[in-house]
């Protein structure tokens, strides 16, 4: 007669096995981060689970890693971004590299700059912005390899030879490389309102004409998401 196995299966068992770990993992995890809190660590870092910003520490895979990032400081990153775009600034007269002006909620910031990002809540909007009429051009347009018509995916070099690949764009790639972890970036074309139109073309096909519109101007925009709470 055969022998009867009673109990469970070996998968029921690496199961067991694997969630046990898991709760383990955020336990010590939580544990080693009141600890350093304590130690005046972050008390709302951002959570890194298994590689991914964000993630709720409780989503961590059996033997997966949990990581606490500090808050990234808005005022250091901001501060790293303007001295980059002036670095990588065309210059002729002087007026491009000298008027990039860092914006909250939409709003230019008078005064003191860094004591206001100091200030700022997670949810504001912290924009970098260049105000010249020609900002737009020195970043190059977009077109499409086919019809070589804008706004397409292939990009089109910018008319500075100093910045062939723009300027905006150029500083978002190195901020994405140095504050990914902890911060959001994008790039966009943005209406300041201020009355100055462009010639641009609307439409498509035999549809397509010449309209003015309002000129737009090439932004770095800065996010901290409200985090994942790790309590």
């Amino acid at each position: 007669m055969g022998a009867v196995f009673v109990g469970p299966s070996i998968g029921e068992i690496a199961k067991n096995t694997g969630e046990w770990v898991k709760r383990a993992t955020v336990r010590i995890a939580l544990e080693e981060l009141r600890v350093e809190v304590d130690r005046g660590f972050d008390n709302k870092p951002v959570v890194i689970t298994d590689g991914m910003p964000r993630r709720a520490p409780d989503q961590v895979k059996p033997f997966g890693k949990i990581i606490f990032a500090a808050r990234p400081n808005m005022a250091e990153v901001v501060q790293w971004a303007l001295t980059e775009l002036q670095k990588k600034s065309p210059v002729l007269t002087g007026r491009y590299v000298s008027t990039h002006t860092v914006m909250i909620n939409n709003h230019e910031i008078r005064g003191n700059i860094w004591a206001a990002l100091r200030a700022i809540k997670d949810t504001d909007r912290v924009q970098i912005v260049n105000p010249q009429p020609y900002a737009r051009k020195i970043e190059g347009a977009t077109a499409r390899k086919a019809t070589k018509k804008r706004h397409g995916r292939e990009k089109r070099a910018g008319i500075s030879a100093k910045a062939k690949n723009g300027v905006y764009r150029a500083v978002l790639r190195d901020l994405v490389n140095r504050y990914n972890r902890s911060m959001f970036f994008d790039y966009q074309l943005v209406n300041l309102k201020t009355g100055v139109k462009v010639w641009g073309k609307q439409g498509g096909g035999a549809n397509r004409k010449k309209v003015l519109r309002d000129q737009v101007y090439p932004s770095l925009n800065f996010f901290i998401k409200p985090v994942t709470s790790a309590n």
